[in-house]
């Protein structure tokens, strides 16, 4: 094997904090404050000097989840609270769903970038979401042109994640999308409830298996400090979302879209999270004594028919295999977000996927859809089911709002080698 390159982007440690349900444990958090636990916990893994993170860049999609609309500051504030250099700037980035994966591709340019022209070499990406803080807004009209801080009329009140759910320009909706590229795959209804039912079962079976457990399975995850609802100290150490169920309870939900592929039990649970990586040169790495091992190999970013958005992941995962001189057949390992159970199987018949291989521990349809948070999330996931199978190529992947996809491919630099993630 060629030696690696020392120019090359690894991912030095990365962190997850259990998914929690709608309404549920984590809801008392602002995307802010988890995003704040997922960096401390990256940082720590990892074992870097604060003092020689360069740069944040952060991610969070439905913004104003945080008191005082303290959000707009937030990759920011995520940088001072985790004690960064004051001068380490901070940027946010916003690609929908595909935002968490964003914030490693927009790392990885930064520290590619030729020392005169952008110094940065260890970088702080992190991204949250609290899906159930987002607000009801109220649409007045306008500001008033004779008093600025009062508004002209009354207007209508909108729910943020309803009113998001909808894409006007393309006179659709995300979960129509879903539908119509399922039905344009030939996938069937009961295909969809069948793969909830298993994203559910290998969610319960990676809880049992899970380092909390005794196992080795879900060490992306970290355990969180929290109140239960009747305010009680908790230990959480598991994603809410998974439940029991049965094809019969999914087979009996009705379908919600023209084609009837997408029901209430077969879509993304709304959740909330975050999640941390520490991205560094890997010169940079070997000077601080840092993990080198998890290359970023590969990325792409794609757009696609809006009114199949779904199929996002499909050019985007092309782009990143090509670009990091792969064929499909050479990645081990997946996560692709299961936006929609009748998305990810029109991605998974279109590029003839194994899945075996992908989603091994349960995905977005049990385990939950913090939508900023996922790319980090399945990147933290994959990492370290990719050391626990000796997986050397593992790709994750997401289809986005709009319609586009983002794809990222990470190589393990030392797959005989023991992980020098903490």
């Amino acid at each position: 094997m060629p030696a690696p390159n020392p120019h090359s982007v690894v991912i030095t440690g990365s962190a997850r904090t259990p998914l929690g349900v709608k309404c549920g444990t984590l809801s008392r958090f602002s995307a802010e404050d988890l995003a704040v636990f997922a960096g401390e916990e990256a940082i720590r893994r990892c074992g870097i000097p604060r003092e020689h993170v360069d740069s944040v860049v952060g991610a969070n999609v439905y913004q104003f989840t945080a008191p005082g609309a303290q959000d707009l500051y937030f990759p920011r504030n995520v940088g001072l609270r985790c004690g960064l250099r004051e001068d380490a700037p901070a940027l946010m980035v916003q690609r929908i769903c595909g935002s968490g994966l964003q914030t490693l591709i927009t790392a990885m340019q930064q520290i590619l970038m030729p020392e005169a022209l952008d110094g940065t070499r260890a970088v702080l990406c992190v991204a949250g979401e609290t899906m159930s803080r987002c607000p009801r807004i109220d649409r007045a009209p306008r500001r008033s042109g004779a008093a600025f801080w009062e508004f002209a009329g009354e207007g209508p009140l909108e729910d943020s994640i309803l009113a998001s759910l909808n894409h006007d320009l393309a006179r659709t909706a995300m979960m129509r999308t879903a539908d119509e590229y399922g039905a344009r795959m030939g996938v069937t209804r009961r295909e969809c409830d069948q793969f909830a039912e298993e994203s559910h079962r290998r969610a319960r079976a990676a809880r049992q298996a899970s380092w909390f457990n005794g196992g080795d399975a879900l060490r992306g995850m970290f355990e969180l400090a929290a109140t239960d609802g009747e305010g009680r100290g908790v230990r959480m150490a598991r994603d809410e979302c998974v439940r029991e169920t049965s094809l019969a309870v999914l087979e009996a939900l009705p379908g919600l879209t023209p084609n009837k592929l997408v029901s209430p039990g077969n879509a993304s649970e709304i959740a909330d999270g975050a999640a941390a990586a520490v991205v560094c040169s890997r010169q940079r790495a070997e000077e601080l004594g840092l993990p080198a091992r998890w290359e970023i190999a590969g990325y792409g970013v794609c757009g696609v028919d809006p009114r199949v958005m779904g199929r996002g992941p499909v050019p985007a995962i092309q782009r990143a295999v090509a670009r990091a001189g792969l064929a499909l057949a050479d990645v081990g390992l997946w996560e692709i977000n299961e936006a929609f159970a009748a998305q990810y199987l029109g991605v998974e018949k279109e590029l003839k996927l194994d899945r075996r291989l992908v989603n091994v521990n349960g995905g977005a349809v049990a385990i939950g859809h913090p939508l900023a948070a996922t790319g980090l999330r399945m990147i933290a996931d994959l990492i370290h089911e990719m050391e626990r199978r000796g997986v050397k190529h593992g790709c994750a992947s997401a289809c986005i709002g709009g319609g586009q996809g983002a794809a990222v491919v990470v190589r393990d630099l030392e797959p005989n080698g023991r992980s020098g993630q903490r």
